[in-house]
């Protein structure tokens, strides 16, 4: 008989800044194919989750264990996570404006492959049914920073799914949207990874997206889980009541990516692709 793993696992994660705790032993699970969303507001620790699972913090700086596909993994960089099977959406940009939109979805499979000597053509044959999934009808060679916000955003997810995750973790993919229309495409994109059988574990601060697309949700609030619903019992309301923090003032820590809009998450996964030197 055939044994069937939760595609992520996470058991007992703690992590502290100093006095600041920002998660407090964290357990969930995300099954295959599933779409769960994990909310949370400023100072909830739902950042530094995404970090850590994006090899950002590494292993020893918090505790607990990482199970992907049943088995233990260690992240000490972003390149350990997708090996292991993990692609990331990163809330602020990650596109590179000046490389064709075909070079931005197979950038990961050159690093892959140790060598950016490629074939034009060979990577058009590779990005096109990536794009085709997502349905984003654009040009292959149009340069990415011609495209529009949801454009870009589909081709970030596109990149991420190239190398044929089994999950896939954004932080607040909606942010950066602006229309309704962008909105709705982003959620059937979602859709139809998990009718392929990757999972998703969506991150954000918003609970009407969370209605439209999460299959199962929990909150996260001041680094703990603080109640999980699913579908049939997602309400806007009792899942913004049960965001708000108990915390006087900020503890001590604040759990915000913003400073990261000006290259920190983005000079992360930009050294990862093999330009410029990684901090830290």
């Amino acid at each position: 008989m055939e044994t069937t793993y939760n595609v992520l696992e996470l058991a007992h994660l703690t992590m502290k800044f100093g006095e600041a705790v920002a998660l407090t032993d964290l357990s969930l699970e995300v099954g295959p194919g599933e779409i769960y969303a994990l909310l949370g507001e400023d100072s909830s620790g739902i950042v530094t989750l995404f970090k850590i699972l994006a090899g950002l913090h590494r292993a020893g700086a918090y505790s607990g264990e990482i199970r992907v596909a049943g088995q233990p993994v260690i992240f000490r960089e972003p390149q350990d996570v997708l090996r292991a099977g993990i692609g990331i959406v990163p809330r602020h940009s990650s596109i590179f404006g000046k490389l064709s939109v075909a070079e931005n979805v197979t950038i990961g499979l050159w690093q892959s492959q140790g060598s950016f000597l490629v074939n034009q053509r060979k990577i058009a044959d590779q990005a096109r049914p990536i794009l085709d999934v997502l349905g984003l009808k654009v040009d292959l060679e149009t340069l990415a920073g011609k495209l529009t916000p949801g454009q870009q955003r589909l081709l970030m997810i596109a990149r991420a799914i190239a190398p044929r995750p089994k999950l896939v973790v954004f932080s607040e993919p909606a942010a950066t949207l602006n229309s309704p229309s962008e909105l709705s495409h982003l959620i059937r994109a979602i859709r139809t990874l998990a009718e392929q059988n990757i999972a998703s574990l969506y991150l954000t601060r918003r609970p009407a997206e969370v209605l439209q697309i999460a299959d199962r949700a929990s909150v996260l609030r001041d680094g703990q889980l603080n109640g999980t619903w699913p579908r049939a019992a997602l309400d806007q309301t009792t899942l913004a009541l049960a965001m708000a923090s108990q915390r006087i003032g900020d503890g001590g820590y604040v759990d915000s990516d913003e400073p990261e809009a000006r290259g920190g998450l983005f000079g992360s996964f930009s050294s990862f692709f093999g330009f410029g030197k990684r901090k830290g």
